[in-house]
């Protein structure tokens, strides 16, 4: 079983730099630098640069064990090496690694993760129209039962269900009134500090639309030659 686990771990390892830009060095230096010391703090900031809470965890892992692979004694990367570009500092819900991939690519993930809202799947493809409206450039993924929004900073992950659909976001501005406080989901942090719960269409009106735009990344400014 061991040597199952040793495959695994370096098959994942050694994907990191092609699929978020990274490698793991790189992801070593950056959790050193990040300002956070607790593993449950260091996951969650990894979950919210698109890892999944499983991979997450395991990068934590290698990086506690001074970046030597928990099923190997191969030593891949040492947690003292320098950042192999600028770590992001410490906020509530720092961007991602790498850009979204198009919505496309993931249209069966979201139509399965959709259908946990049952009765409310009208109203939860309302709120990803919407959010695409509101947020130019937006891209949709999954993560676990999470749909993400990203434009290309992640800004936003729906929690369908049947009764009540889940908004996170960063509501720090406008959105602060009418949100609450996030909720966990499934035993893991909830991927941002406050949400909104959603069961009718008329929820989606200016005021939510202008919440949404506030927690949204700024849009680059076009400098002129």
């Amino acid at each position: 079983m061991s040597a199952d686990f040793a495959e695994k771990e370096k098959e994942f390892v050694t994907s990191l730099e092609a699929d978020t830009g990274r490698d793991l060095g790189a992801w070593m230096a950056a959790i050193s630098a990040c300002g956070f010391m607790e593993r449950n703090d260091i996951i969650d900031w990894l979950r919210h640069q698109r890892f999944t809470f499983a991979k997450a965890s395991w990068l934590e892992r290698i990086h506690n064990n001074g970046g030597k692979l928990i099923y190997s004694d191969a030593e891949i990367a040492p947690v003292a090496a320098a950042p192999a570009v600028p770590a992001p500092a410490p906020v509530a819900a720092p961007p991602p690694a790498a850009h979204a991939a198009p919505s496309a690519a993931h249209e069966g993930d979201i139509n399965a993760a959709l259908s946990a809202a049952k009765g409310l799947r009208p109203l939860a493809e309302l709120v990803l129209r919407e959010l695409a409206s509101a947020v130019p450039d937006t891209q949709f993924f999954v993560d676990g039962p999470l749909i993400v929004a990203a434009a290309p900073a992640t800004y936003a992950a729906l929690l369908p269900g049947p009764k009540k659909l889940k908004l996170y976001s960063d509501f720090s501005t406008a959105g602060q009134v009418i949100a609450l406080a996030g909720e966990p989901v499934n035993k893991s942090p909830p991927p941002f500090p406050h949400m909104l719960l959603l069961d009718d269409a008329r929820q989606i009106d200016d005021g939510w639309r202008d919440a949404v735009r506030a927690a949204a990344p700024p849009v680059p400014v076009q400098r002129r030659a």
